[in-house]
């Protein structure tokens, strides 16, 4: 994936219109990517097989976490204007993201039983049911995670700025297009 995202650019002008609708929904993808992520970790952050999370977005499906994740995976590709990569990031997390979970769930199910298989029943595994959705008030968040979550989400938000020093480096021939798609 790094290799695509150094070497493969896109065929239509950097300024155009095209450019501008790509990058665009990239970044509304990578954002709700990003909000999902971390309202996600606002409720599971350090209580992961500790406790079985059912509340806030887990109350909606059993996998936000990876929910958000792929819509980041697919603001990036977007981000940096690469349809190679927006192909290809799909082929390769969706699969992963698939054996993970049915591992988790098999180890979620052996830790909590029968509160985990009548979660299973009523709580879809990706696509969100929102008529589930319950939340306490309030959380207790610990102090770490709040810095897990800000390195994130700073992670995360440098993105397009890396896909910009790369369009520049392209631009100005320091670094080589071996391949312009589509």
């Amino acid at each position: 994936i790094v290799a695509i995202a150094l070497f493969v650019r896109p065929s239509w002008g950097l300024e155009s219109g095209v450019a501008f609708a790509i990058e665009f929904a990239g970044y509304l993808f990578l954002m709700t990517g990003l909000a999902i992520r971390i309202w996600c970790i606002f409720y599971v952050g350090g209580r992961k097989s500790k406790a079985l999370i059912t509340e806030g977005p887990y109350s909606l499906c059993r996998n936000p976490l990876y929910v958000g994740t792929f819509l980041l995976t697919i603001g990036v590709a977007l981000c940096f204007e690469n349809l190679v990569m927006l192909i290809v990031c799909p082929l390769i997390i969706i699969p992963t993201h698939f054996a993970v979970v049915l591992m988790e769930e098999r180890h979620l199910e052996e830790i909590f039983g029968d509160e985990f298989r009548a979660y299973k029943t009523k709580t879809p595994r990706f696509w969100p049911r929102f008529t589930n959705y319950r939340s306490a008030a309030m959380l207790t968040v610990p102090t770490r995670i709040i810095g897990r979550i800000a390195l994130d989400a700073m992670a995360v938000l440098l993105l397009p700025q890396v896909e910009d020093l790369l369009e520049l480096l392209h631009v100005s021939g320091v670094l080589p297009v071996l391949w312009r798609f589509p």
